[in-house]
């Protein structure tokens, strides 16, 4: 079975076309869930005075990362804590 050489390019097309909206679909899920981590920390620095207090003390080590994308709080009841470390920095002990 052989196929002429429009055939081959529309098949081409098509699977290329699925890829890209495959690709799209993932990125779009990512940074979808990225932002709600971002909101998550944000909104717990605003109610938290330790999780500000931590954020402070990590941003006069190192001013250029961001709470919510380089690292990231967790609240169990005992205190706030850095949960994630993103950075290829040291992570601090606070």
């Amino acid at each position: 079975m052989s196929y002429d050489a429009l055939t081959l390019s529309a098949i081409t097309i098509i699977f290329v076309f699925i890829i890209v909206i495959v690709l799209v679909g993932r990125n779009r899920a990512a940074t979808e869930m990225r932002m709600r981590n971002l909101a998550r920390n944000l909104l717990m620095m605003q109610s938290s005075e330790d999780a500000r207090e931590i954020c402070q003390k990590i941003h006069k080590k190192y001013p250029d990362l961001c709470a919510g994308i380089d690292f990231t709080f967790r609240d169990e009841g005992n205190g706030v804590e850095i949960d994630e470390w993103n950075s290829d920095k040291p992570r601090p002990e606070v």
